[in-house]
């Protein structure tokens, strides 16, 4: 077996500490391994363009980014290949990342969820002279808000 090391910054995978991981190879055409290990923030002069360098599977999302994925872990194939469009995109081990990464927060859906929570609320408070029922069945803001989407919110008023 040959020693492979992730040439990604901060993240300490090898074939040694994590033996069932992948290993991809970073390209040797010079503009996608340069932006291959920009993308790592890794500078790309610090390494030899005919050195072999690795990426682990951590900074790939494997089913989209090969064109054998189910293949390979079903062992109908020896080599896993990745598409030629692919390019390195997870960089969780890298701390300063976190934060932005599309992980890291709540989701779009949760904050448009929260988002429409908030405006039945406000509704609720403009028209308490109603029943809630009312309330939901006259407002037009609402209504555009909860029938396109098919969307059912319920509200529970705790006395």
């Amino acid at each position: 077996m040959v020693y492979k090391w992730c040439v990604v910054p901060q993240c300490a995978n090898t074939t040694i500490s994590s033996p069932q991981k992948l290993f991809v190879s970073v390209p040797t055409n010079p503009k996608r391994r340069e932006m291959w290990l920009r993308l790592a923030r890794r500078d790309p002069k610090s390494i030899l363009a005919h050195t072999n360098v690795f990426m682990c599977e951590d900074h790939f999302n494997m089913e989209k980014d090969t064109i054998n994925y189910l293949k390979y872990k079903m062992g109908f194939s020896q080599k896993i290949l990745l598409a030629d469009e692919a390019v390195p995109t997870k960089f969780h081990c890298q701390e300063d990342r976190r934060s932005r990464l599309p992980d890291a927060g709540p989701s779009r859906e949760v904050f448009f969820k929260r988002q429409r929570i908030d405006i039945v609320t406000e509704c609720l408070r403009r028209h308490s002279t109603t029943t809630h029922t009312e309330s939901l069945q006259n407002d037009d803001m609402i209504q555009e808000i909860i029938e396109p989407k098919g969307y059912v919110i319920y509200i529970i008023q705790m006395s």
